[in-house]
């Protein structure tokens, strides 16, 4: 399970990456998609996370991968938002 939010949090730093280059939508959209994945994957395995997050090193991970989804949706939301609205307007 650590593992995947490990995985988690590396996809993260990726789009943090992408927002500070020029952003891709087309890799926004891939990274998105493994982030998904995971978070699907994260909730099948819900109980399993129940039993564990009480765990120090469960907590730090959480708390640092909640800050960076917070930090990645302003940053990037509005981004994604408007490169998605021009490409539906040139089709």
């Amino acid at each position: 399970m650590i593992e995947k939010l490990e995985i988690l949090n590396e996809n993260l730093n990726k789009l943090d990456e992408i927002n500070n280059i020029r952003f891709s939508f087309e890799n926004f959209k891939e990274i998105n998609t493994q982030i998904e994945k995971i978070l699907v994957d994260l909730k099948s395995n819900e109980e399993t996370l129940k039993i564990n997050k009480s765990t120090q090193e469960y907590t730090y991970i959480f708390n640092n991968i909640l800050n960076k989804i917070d930090m990645l949706e302003t940053k990037i939301l509005p981004k994604a938002n408007l490169l998605a609205s021009f490409s539906k307007s040139k089709s």
